[in-house]
């Protein structure tokens, strides 16, 4: 599709994304890790019952419907700040493993999902089950 780019392509000029949001009701970020999804814009600083977050638009399709998740990762946030980044763009969420905590980073739509992402998934949801576990008592 004419002007639409890869993030592995990404020389990453500043473009930020539309401010207005999608509606319908958004998805958790666990629902695109390891998938295609184009990245229409972000919305930063929003404020939710949990903390201040950053809204990620995105697409599963270019021509599909929009519509977004939460997330407060530093990673995804300074890579959607950065002042050569373009909308929209292709992207798998990965997870990524820092010692014994997880994070996410945009990765290349172009990467195949290996065993060690279907793994470090894995963990991950491990991690955000005892979290969840520990909030509620």
């Amino acid at each position: 599709m004419a002007g639409a780019v890869d993030f592995g392509d990404l020389n990453l000029q500043e473009q930020g994304g539309d401010s207005s949001r999608p509606s319908g009701d958004y998805h958790s970020i666990d629902e695109v890790i390891n998938q295609v999804i184009w990245v229409t814009g972000f919305i930063d600083g929003v404020e939710t019952d949990n903390g201040v977050r950053t809204i990620v638009k995105y697409k599963w399709q270019l021509d599909g419907a929009e519509t977004a998740f939460f997330t407060s990762s530093k990673k995804l946030l300074k890579t959607l700040l950065h002042q050569n980044i373009r909308f929209p763009f292709s992207t798998i969420v990965k997870v990524v493993l820092v010692r014994d905590m997880t994070g996410f980073e945009f990765r290349s739509a172009k990467e195949l999902v290996s065993n060690e992402d279907r793994d470090n998934l894995n963990m991950y949801l491990i991690h955000k089950r005892s979290y969840m576990k520990q909030r509620r008592q």
